[in-house]
């Protein structure tokens, strides 16, 4: 894959725009709810979501990839593992909500405009973001043990959240309704899945920043 450049003041204006389209997409997904559901403070509940945490992650890297943009050394601490990661993460909400949720979730409103962005626009974006721009530091095989320590620890929280209250938060990691073998088999496509595509990510960024 060949390296694509753009000028600083480019990849600047794509920042704001996306962080801005996020940030928009949170606050008013709260007031949406607040007018028409309940308390805004239930709202938060909805970040025991990977879909929602993962989006919160790329919304904050993308604003201080913005405040620090005339901070090279500063900014370049938000980039590289760290960047990798974050796109592994949005990636995976990608993904797995394109095969394994969109089938049962068809929104309208205002939730298919939240749906729209969190589960496509964002991720795709950042995606396209990191395509552009992650092409200076050369990522480690190792890096994957760590990227994978977010997965794990979410799929544990909910594995532990569900035992106490019954809510497994998807429907392939509900224990009790597709037994220990089927729990297990969906848990194990999902970290292999994880694995492949951070390794995908580091394969890549590898080749491209062959010296």
């Amino acid at each position: 894959m060949k390296n694509i450049t753009l000028s600083r003041n480019s990849i600047l204006k794509y920042r704001i725009l996306v962080a801005a389209l996020s940030w928009f997409t949170f606050i008013a997904s709260a007031v949406n709810y607040a007018l028409n559901y309940g308390p805004i403070l239930e709202w938060f509940n909805s970040f025991i979501a990977f879909t929602m945490q993962t989006n919160l992650f790329v919304a904050i890297w993308l604003t201080l990839a913005v405040l620090w943009h005339n901070k090279p050394e500063t900014l370049k601490k938000i980039t590289g593992p760290l960047k990798g990661a974050l796109t592994l993460y949005i990636t995976i909400t990608f993904i797995f909500f394109a095969v394994l949720l969109s089938p049962f979730y068809q929104p309208t409103g205002f939730a298919a405009f939240s749906n729209l962005v969190l589960h496509y626009i964002t991720p795709i974006a950042f995606i396209v973001d990191w395509i552009l721009t992650e092409t200076k530091l050369r990522y480690k095989w190792s890096y994957m043990l760590y990227w994978i320590l977010y997965p794990i620890g979410y799929l544990v929280f909910v594995f532990i959240r569900g035992m106490f209250t019954g809510n497994y938060i998807y429907y392939f990691l509900d224990i009790t309704a597709l037994g220990i073998l089927g729990y297990a088999l969906f848990v194990s496509i999902l970290l292999a899945a994880g694995l492949v595509l951070g390794s995908l990510y580091i394969g890549i960024n590898r080749k491209r920043t062959k010296s």
